[in-house]
């Protein structure tokens, strides 16, 4: 965990260079360990993600709980329940909407599951404070401090200052071969611009399969707090 305070925003316009593309879909289930499956199906309707290394693939995340539900562990066999408002989110260039758009009313073949898709809309990025990865690699960095180290030095070569920062437990991403290790990271007291190209950029490996993009995410602010400080 890193932590320091930093000083107040200015104002900024957002950037439109890269979107979020979300689909509607339809898929009740798919194995909770999907990322290499879809990117593969998304492959073969779009040949031209493997050209643009800008290009993202959002895992299908679900739910973390709900109604006595609760998301399964990331282990062989697992699957995940989808309510219908579930998405399928794409990070791409906007010049690349339209290409992006062929999509719609398609299907994709996953090994044991199918995902049907329908309409579209892009999202503009959102300059939040605080960004959240569910999957960061660190180039076979396993330690928690030296991973932390390894993000410090990542985001200063992009001219990004790691302030605050909270790691989660260590993964596996699967993949034919070569499975990579990552952990979900959130980082916090981001200037506008510093949390826009981040989450433009990404960071680290893998972002086809799900690693190295950043959510905005609720503030921590609060974390760290003394208690009964308001």
């Amino acid at each position: 965990m890193l932590w320091e305070e930093r000083s107040g925003d200015s104002e900024f316009v957002v950037p439109r260079d890269i979107i979020d593309l979300s689909f509607r879909m339809e898929c009740r289930e798919l194995p909770v360990d999907h990322a290499w499956d879809l990117y593969r199906a998304l492959r073969r309707l779009l040949p031209w993600i493997d050209e643009d290394a800008r290009v993202a693939i959002h895992s299908i995340h679900g739910a973390t709980s709900g109604n006595g539900w609760i998301r399964p562990p990331e282990a062989p066999g697992s699957r995940l329940q989808l309510p219908r408002r579930t998405r399928l989110y794409l990070r791409i260039p906007a010049e690349r909407e339209p290409d992006a758009r062929a999509l719609c009313g398609s299907e994709l073949r996953l090994e044991d599951s199918r995902i049907r898709l329908g309409d579209c809309r892009p999202k503009t990025l959102v300059p939040s404070d605080t960004v959240f990865c569910r999957s960061l690699t660190g180039d076979g960095v396993d330690d928690e401090e030296a991973f932390t180290r390894w993000v410090a030095d990542r985001l200063h070569q992009r001219g990004i200052r790691l302030r605050k920062m909270l790691c989660g437990l260590r993964h596996v991403i699967h993949r034919p071969g070569d499975d990579m290790a990552a952990r979900s990271v959130m980082l916090s007291d981001l200037e506008p611009l510093e949390s826009i190209r981040l989450q433009e950029s990404g960071l680290g490996h893998g972002r086809r399969l799900g690693c190295g993009i950043f959510l905005p995410h609720k503030s921590i602010a609060a974390v760290g707090r003394p208690q009964g400080e308001a």
